[in-house]
């Protein structure tokens, strides 16, 4: 699927600033929060990267209570969102990427325009 200006429209645009991806330990959530955080979305309750930190800190110890060493980090239009599970972003209608990279990308050209 090719992303450019001419095929999407400003409901795609919309859609595709909602995305996130996994993350299999704190040092790789802490990456990809630092990063999103870079390209002007603001953290955890609206403040800087520390309750970022925390809420991250909590969902592995919550997760490993369960045997699971993984958590999904994301961004919805305006702020970055922590789970310990899928089920609950995709309620709120965020798209899962996979691949890191294409994560990245994605969110490197929706902030350029």
């Amino acid at each position: 699927m090719r992303f450019d200006s001419a095929t999407c429209t400003k409901k795609n645009n919309i859609k595709m600033k909602r995305i996130f991806t996994i993350a299999y330990n704190e040092e790789e959530a802490n990456e990809i929060g630092h990063f999103i955080m870079s390209k002007g979305y603001e953290g955890v309750q609206n403040d800087s990267y520390r309750y970022c930190r925390e809420c991250i800190y909590c969902a592995f110890r919550e997760n490993g209570e369960h045997n699971k060493d993984y958590i999904f980090i994301g961004c919805t239009g305006a702020q970055i969102i922590i789970s310990k599970n899928k089920r609950r972003l995709r309620r709120r209608g965020l798209k899962y990427i996979e691949k890191k990279r294409k994560f990245f990308d994605l969110l490197s050209m929706w902030n350029e325009k």
